[in-house]
This record gives structure tokens, C-alpha cells and sequence, in this order.
């Protein structure tokens, strides 16, 4: 139980991801403003040339396949800062079956249908990441967690998505906490010793070093050992083979029970599963957001 603890605390940032947190409100608002921007919202000359100024509507947002719904938060901000009138129907993080309505629209016509695209791609998206997590959370079996990566196009949503579909999110940005890559190694020389000390020295609760073998895991578990730092110490195994990285998460427990384990690199669909019973505490997949298939929505009128 203290070990799932200090996996959330160490990878999951979803506590800082709703509404209520000025600064996710403000990035929502102006994705979504910037998406419609670039949608020529304000020339529609479809709508402008049909529509009347004056008509008002209702609209339903209907699931057009089974799943896992996200972006509903988001987009109710959305629509409450453009006065338009809403019900919703479900929550972040319902499963919704085809042809449920998800949310029920009401105002005046040319603004809905002017945000309608919009709306529309930002649930579709949302949507697609949530139940792409969820799905890979049920091949996984609990075994371990599934996290994201910083492989995203719609920023700190594409993170809610993923934990709206039961994964955690990984790191937000640079300042969330110290991630030790290859390129950083490189430039050191490849001392893995050195690295860990100067990334000791700074404020942040966690560090994470990418490994690439058994012989980096060993030297930098035992770098950590030696450190005795009161510290939040995770080992990635990026693009290493889950026989080898059993073997290593065994060879290092015996020398170091606290340090953290991530598995990472051409992880997918198929070989998940096996990844996830090698002793890791989380597996990390940049699919789950730059691959993710859009959730199936339309909007109707009524």
C-alpha cells in the first residue's frame, strides 16, 4: 500500500487538473478560444447566409460508439463562459454506450453551430485518450499502473484525458521534476554518478535517470544507495526487453527496496501485458496520446 502511494505521489498530477485550478482553467479557455479562432468562427458564411440572428435552438451530443467520456469539465466551462444554456448527461469518466446522449445544448443557433466543430474535437479527442487508457488499464490487469508521456497536442488536457481514463499522468512539464535522459548523460559523459549527485542538490522531491541496461540500472541504483537522501529515486528502462528488466528490478530490490521502476519505450497493445509483470511500478506509452483514435460524436439539432 505505502509503495502504490509513492508511485501516485511520485508520477500523478490529476489532483491539479479540474476547473477549480485558475491556472488549468486558463489554459483550457485559451486552447479551446485558439481552436475556434482558427476555425474563422466569426465568418462562418454558411451559417451567417441560412441563420437568422435571432433563433434559438437545442442540441444533443450523442456517443456514436462504447467507451469511456472526458473533456465533459472542459467544455462545460466553455459553454458557461459563452452563455450558452447546458445539461449534462455524463461525467468524466462514465462509460457511455452507442447513441447516449452525453450533453443537451440550448441557446441561440449561429453560436452553436459556429463552436459546434470545436466542441466536437475537443470531447472527440478527450475522449479517445480516456478510453484508449482505460482499455490498456484492462489488458494490464492491475499488475501496474499506466502513465502517459510529454508526447501530447493538446497540453495539460491530453493529461486530464489520461487520467479521466484511470492512468496517471506523468510529469506535467520541465519544473514538475528531474528526468535524467540519454542526451543528458551524453553531455556528462555518460557519468551516471555525477548526474544523480548535481540532481540531488536541487529542490525538487523526485528524480528519474533513463537507463538503457542492466549494467546503468545497477550503477545507478547504487549511486542512489550512496546518496542516502531523503529523495523520491525512480529507475526508467527505456527500450529494454521485459526478460531483462525482470532480471534487474530483482538484482536492484535486493540492493535498494525504495527506488521506483518505469518501463518505457515501443511498448504497446500487444506486448503491455508482459511489460507489466516485470515488476514495474508503472509503464509509460506516448501512444496513448499521439496515437489515440478520436471518439466517435455528433451534434444534433432537436
Amino acid at each position: 500500500m505505502l509503495r502504490k502511494k509513492l508511485v501516485k505521489k511520485f508520477w500523478d498530477r490529476s489532483h491539479f487538473l479540474n476547473t477549480k485550478n485558475k491556472r488549468y482553467s486558463k489554459q483550457v479557455i485559451k486552447l479551446i478560444e485558439k481552436k475556434a479562432k482558427e476555425d474563422k468562427i466569426k465568418n462562418d458564411i454558411t451559417t451567417d447566409a441560412l441563420i437568422k440572428k435571432s433563433k434559438n435552438i437545442e442540441a444533443s451530443i450523442v456517443s456514436k460508439q462504447e467507451g469511456i467520456v472526458a473533456g465533459i469539465e472542459e467544455i462545460s466551462l466553455f459553454l458557461k463562459k459563452n452563455k450558452l444554456n447546458f445539461i449534462v448527461l455524463k461525467k468524466d469518466g462514465q462509460r457511455v454506450k452507442d447513441k447516449e446522449i452525453i450533453i443537451k445544448i440550448k441557446g441561440n443557433a449561429r453560436k452553436i453551430l459556429v463552436y459546434e466543430r470545436t466542441i466536437l474535437n475537443i470531447l472527440q479527442r478527450m475522449s479517445g485518450i480516456a478510453t484508449k487508457t482505460y482499455e490498456l488499464n484492462r489488458i494490464t490487469k492491475g499488475h501496474c499502473c499506466v502513465a502517459g508521456t510529454r508526447k501530447t497536442l493538446f497540453d495539460l488536457l491530453d493529461k486530464k484525458s489520461i487520467s479521466v481514463g484511470g492512468g496517471l499522468t506523468h510529469r506535467l512539464n520541465l519544473n514538475d521534476s528531474i528526468l535524467i535522459k540519454d542526451n543528458h548523460l551524453k553531455i556528462l559523459n555518460n557519468d551516471i554518478k555525477k548526474a544523480l549527485a548535481l540532481a540531488n542538490k536541487t529542490k525538487t522531491k523526485f528524480i528519474e535517470i533513463e537507463v538503457e541496461n542492466e549494467n546503468e540500472a545497477i550503477d545507478a541504483s547504487r549511486a542512489i544507495s550512496n546518496l542516502k537522501s531523503n529523495k523520491l529515486f525512480a529507475i526508467m528502462f527505456d527500450n529494454m526487453n521485459p526478460i531483462e528488466i525482470k532480471k534487474t528490478v530483482k538484482k536492484i530490490k535486493a540492493l535498494d527496496k525504495n527506488i521506483l521502476f518505469e518501463a518505457s519505450g515501443n511498448i504497446n497493445d500487444g506486448n503491455i501485458r508482459k511489460y507489466s509483470k516485470t515488476g514495474v511500478d508503472i509503464v509509460s506509452l506516448g501512444s496513448v496520446t499521439h496515437s489515440a483514435k478520436a471518439f466517435d460524436l455528433s451534434l444534433g439539432i432537436e
